[in-house]
């Protein structure tokens, strides 16, 4: 085995063990104590690794903290969801949009129009309305209970259509729907015959800053087709995740 292949591979086991002995490592990775000493050693030597003095537990080091920070702020969450957006547009032949939560405000930052020749409107940059469309709900949804109670603390319920959300209470058993099921729907809330779903997007640390949707016009989908296509969209968000860092707990 390659040198650098070890060394791979004990970083590997770390990153899921988050925290294990010498020996362990040995045992697990099929290595000689030895080289395992020797490798981990020099990796703690420059802080890729850490050692805890009284359990002799090894665990990855704040080095890799620093060149995740740097790789994140380079990311382009457009870039990344560019591929997804693609496929979900070929696939439905509708709006696909992707918001992010900026400044507790989701923004449109992303879409790809419908391929039919009537479509809706939407800007990039447009601030959608948290309570009432698929992208702001997903984000919502998935949001700390300090945040989300900020969140309803600021939210004015305007009524856009019959279908709108009307009042705190009813926003918030939308909420427990929406985390029940792990996708938002808009039943024409916001704009009239105008229907959406949308799921979440998290980042690294498991945190929903972004959302991904797929909206039609309801006179020419019905709901239930729409939300045929609701798990896989909920994939196409979690490649995205994934793309960010997201790792799904065990």
């Amino acid at each position: 085995m390659k040198s650098l292949e070890k060394v791979f591979r004990i970083i590997e086991l770390l990153e899921k063990t988050q925290e294990i002995k010498l020996q362990d490592i040995a045992n697990e990775l099929s290595m000689y104590k030895s080289t395992v000493h020797r490798i981990v050693s020099e990796l703690c030597e420059y802080n890729y690794l850490e050692r805890h003095e009284e359990t002799k537990k090894y665990k990855l080091g704040l080095k890799f903290v620093d060149i995740s920070s740097h790789v994140i702020d380079n990311m382009d969450i457009r870039e990344l969801a560019k591929k997804s957006i693609e496929e979900l547009n070929v696939i439905t032949k509708e709006t696909i949009h992707l918001a992010m939560f900026i400044d507790n405000q989701a923004v449109y930052i992303d879409k790809k129009e419908s391929t039919h020749a009537i479509r809706m409107y939407s800007k990039i940059g447009k601030v959608a309305p948290l309570y009432c469309t698929g992208v702001g709900k997903a984000i919502v949804a998935f949001q700390t209970p300090e945040i989300v109670q900020q969140l309803l603390d600021s939210i004015t319920f305007h009524k856009y259509t019959e279908h709108t959300i009307e009042s705190r209470e009813q926003f918030l058993k939308e909420i427990e729907e929406i985390r029940k099921n792990g996708y938002a729907v808009d039943r024409g809330e916001h704009e009239e015959n105008v229907a959406c779903i949308a799921a979440p997007i998290r980042d690294y640390s498991k945190k929903v800053i972004a959302s991904l949707s797929i909206t039609a016009i309801l006179y020419r989908m019905k709901m239930e087709e729409l939300l045929a296509y609701k798990y896989l969209l909920v994939e196409k968000a979690q490649d995205i995740s994934r793309s960010l860092g997201y790792r799904e707990s065990p």
